[in-house]
């Protein structure tokens, strides 16, 4: 009973043998053929899933990148800012000084800043510090200095950190300063 059709078509003396051997071929051809084209279509939409996740990818980095830099120049802003509010908080310019300080900013360049005497000696003393902020410096506390040193070291132009052991040794510890010395 499972005769197919091309035996019942071969008894029946519809087609010959030639002519059922040749349709059997065409259809294995065309059976091949399909499968190809099913095996070639999943290799190209492969490719293109291949493609679009590479895609993805380097979409995703360079989007990292992005987010990493807009970070570093939120937390760079924010330094500034922290930066800017000590040295407003702390400085202790006087509007009225009348003695000129000079001091040696970058190695090379001397520059002036206008203080009292008393600040004058506080900073020779290493109380008061010289810091470069805005087009202006500024005298702040050597303690405040110091926490500026570890955040921005080169905002501070001008500190004379005196350390206990270096008096003691000092050759012209006996001889007086005079007062109206101007450099």
């Amino acid at each position: 009973m499972s005769n197919s059709l091309r035996d019942q078509m071969l008894k029946a003396g519809l087609v010959s043998k030639k002519q059922a051997k040749k349709s059997e071929q065409q259809t294995k051809v065309k059976v091949r053929q399909q499968s190809k084209q099913k095996s070639n279509d999943v290799i190209d939409e492969n490719s293109v899933a291949y493609q679009a996740a590479q895609k993805q990818k380097e979409e995703i980095t360079h989007t990292k990148e992005l987010n990493r830099l807009k970070e570093e120049q939120r937390l760079q802003k924010e330094l500034q800012a922290q930066v800017r509010d000590i040295i407003q908080r702390h400085r202790v310019n006087t509007p009225y000084a009348n003695i000129t300080y000079n001091f040696i900013e970058s190695d090379k360049l001397v520059k002036q800043i206008q203080v009292t005497n008393e600040q004058k000696q506080q900073i020779t003393n290493g109380h008061l510090t010289i810091a470069f902020l805005d087009d202006a410096y500024h005298l702040i506390p050597a303690p405040v200095a110091e926490k500026l040193l570890e955040r921005v070291p080169e905002i501070i132009v001008c500190y004379n950190n005196i350390q206990p052991g270096m008096e003691e040794d000092d050759p012209y510890a006996d001889y007086q300063i005079p007062d109206d010395l101007m450099w």
